[in-house]
């Protein structure tokens, strides 16, 4: 569940929020976009869960350089996307910085 923004060559930032088995997601070139992107997300979920007014861990990462971004779930998770300079599938290896937000009210559904 993840909305995309276009990117510019400078930055390219995914905000991703665990929750349940799967995740919220948002990407942009602004890192604050992305955060807000995967907390607008989260309201796919509310259907689930209680989401509102609950502080909640983002986990933001640079995925500059990369293209078709997703996830790979097992023992290890991690992150995968196609090099845009040799158009290979790897894993990214960048460290993630985690930050904290509060969410909005959600109206229930």
């Amino acid at each position: 569940m993840a909305t995309q923004a276009k990117t510019d060559t400078l930055h390219d930032y995914l905000a991703i929020i665990p929750i349940g088995c799967g995740s919220s997601w948002g990407r942009s070139s602004d890192k604050e976009d992305a955060i807000k992107r995967a907390i607008a997300a989260l309201r796919d979920w509310t259907v689930y869960y209680d989401l509102s007014n609950i502080e909640v861990t983002i986990n933001v990462v640079s995925v500059q350089g990369y293209k078709d971004v997703d996830s790979a779930g097992g023992r290890e998770w991690s992150l995968w996307g196609v090099n845009e300079t040799n158009n290979v599938y790897e894993p990214i290896k960048r460290k993630f910085e985690h930050v904290k937000r509060i969410t909005p009210k959600y109206k229930s559904r």
